[in-house]
């Protein structure tokens, strides 16, 4: 479907010109939008070879495997919503009913408390919820989310050249094995009855997440993520993109169109941006070599990517609360039981055929040093970074099972590595099939809650995830980040007076 990279490619610069013209003042955001335009033509224009779009019949599964997913992620607030919606539900909130930017106190002196955060994501459903209201937005949003899972599946799909609806659940259900930690670590909670606990967090302050996972928690870092992965992925191995439905290139060009699909995953997912970086510099060293690494330059996809990396990484530096940086400390039997579980057994099963590929070693290094690594507060650095390499370790693992790549004594004890692991996304589902059903069929008018709650001031971590927000579906306390405080307020809400983008770049 040779569609599909021309519709990814607006689907992921469509919210940076958007947050462009809303973040930064018109002298910088206009002559900046007509570059990135241009690039984009010059991506996008017609060639020679007709884009053609072809239905086949495992389309219509797919779009129920994925609609239903995404329904039961809570996205749209159709079914129930994990704790970590609270946060996101109140910046979509505070992305309508504010002007952008979203400032929350302006005075000509002293604090300027302003939203800075992975906005780009929801910036064009916000608009539509400007005009249309919360309802619509949230439906839009649904949407929008949908298109860009379904861009990840076919474009994965056609990679692996397997059916699509193998690649969605494999996507669905690919995880490390937490049952097994939750069983061989037993603690209060998680616990593996009943079958709707966050098995994840066996391991305390270390998380693998599940693709799963990913979507019910931060779908707006994951989504986006997932995207520029697979494009860099099926670019890496297109014979120029006269393979794809852009633009003719030469194979040394690819590495510049590489870069540009980086520097926006670093605008959607910074912390994602970063577990991804090395696979970007395999790619490109895996083109050409040092003596030919300047030729061939695409002026307007290197100016691009570097607008794109310098714009958003002033603002998002701007919250410096939120850029603390430092080592963690793990003992030694703690790390390796959790490197052994999350990963790091699949991935040395797939050592015989992929010792050579240095997308293995590249997947092991990371998933062996990210835990060590903190950015900011709590686990996100761990939880984040590691999107692009597991995305990696489930690729490597499905051109193993689909393209018989493994012996088959291997494949057999990959196929129950994946089944064990299927346990994590299952019990997330569970969980939301649960509260779901509960809301709709078991409580009755009077006990739903409809209504919006007062504005927190601060939120804690839940106990029982699956006891969240008791007789709503979604999760919405925060309400607005205006009145928030604490230590995790701090990575949405920052002071930015003294920063060179409120001073120079802001539009006010």
């Amino acid at each position: 479907m040779k569609y599909l990279q021309r519709i990814s490619i607006l689907y992921l610069t469509l919210p940076f010109l958007l947050f462009l013209f809303g973040w930064f003042r018109l002298s910088i955001a206009i002559p900046i939008s007509l570059i990135i335009i241009f690039t984009i033509y010059q991506l996008l224009k017609p060639n020679s070879s007709k884009p053609q779009f072809t239905i086949h019949y495992s389309l219509f599964t797919v779009l129920l495997l994925t609609g239903t997913w995404l329904f039961l992620s809570g996205l749209g607030g159709y079914a129930f919503q994990n704790w970590d919606h609270h946060w996101r539900n109140a910046v979509f909130h505070d992305l309508i009913n504010f002007d952008f930017p979203v400032y929350y106190s302006q005075p000509e002196s002293g604090p300027v408390k302003m939203l800075v955060y992975y906005v780009g994501y929801w910036l064009p459903s916000a608009i539509v919820g400007k005009i249309f209201g919360w309802g619509v937005a949230n439906l839009f949003l649904f949407l929008w989310s949908w298109l860009g899972v379904i861009l990840v599946t076919l474009q994965l799909s056609n990679f692996l050249k397997t059916s699509a609806i193998k690649t969605t659940l494999l996507l669905i259900f690919f995880s490390g094995l937490d049952a097994l930690g939750v069983l061989f670590f037993p603690q209060e909670y998680p616990t593996l009855f009943p079958p709707v606990t966050h098995l994840e967090i066996w391991s305390g302050s270390l998380q693998y997440s599940s693709f799963t996972t990913q979507l019910f928690w931060v779908f707006n870092q994951a989504i986006p993520a997932w995207l520029c992965i697979t494009m860099l992925v099926t670019l890496s191995e297109a014979k120029g993109l006269r393979d794809s439905s852009l633009t003719s290139f030469a194979q040394n060009d690819i590495k510049w169109l590489l870069i540009f699909i980086w520097s926006l995953c670093f605008f959607f997912a910074p912390l994602a941006s970063i577990g991804l970086f090395p696979y970007l510099l395999i790619e490109i060293f895996k083109k050409t070599n040092l003596k030919s690494l300047f030729q061939n330059l695409r002026f307007d996809l290197i100016l691009s990517s570097i607008i794109i990396f310098l714009i958003s990484y002033l603002y998002f530096s701007s919250n410096t609360a939120a850029q603390e940086r430092s080592f963690q400390f793990i003992p030694f039997k703690e790390f390796i039981f959790f490197f052994l579980l999350e990963g790091g057994i699949l991935w040395l099963l797939l050592a015989p055929s992929k010792y050579r590929d240095p997308r293995w070693i590249v997947t092991g290094i990371l998933l062996i040093i990210i835990p060590f690594i903190q950015i900011g507060s709590g686990r996100d650095f761990v939880m984040r970074a590691s999107i692009a390499p597991l995305f990696y370790l489930m690729i490597l693992t499905a051109e193993s099972i689909f393209q018989k790549q493994a012996k088959q004594k291997l494949l057999i004890l990959i196929y129950i590595l994946l089944f064990i692991g299927a346990l994590t996304p299952l019990y997330e589902i569970n969980r939301s099939i649960y509260r779901t059903y509960e809301y709709y069929f078991i409580l009755d008018e009077e006990q739903r809650i409809q209504t919006l709650p007062k504005p927190a001031t601060s939120l804690q971590p839940a106990g029982r995830l699956e006891a969240e927000h008791p007789n709503r579906l979604v999760a919405d306390e925060i309400v607005s980040l205006e009145f928030m405080q604490g230590e995790l307020a701090e990575n949405f809400i920052a002071n930015v007076r003294q920063t060179l983008y409120y001073k120079y770049l802001a539009r006010r």
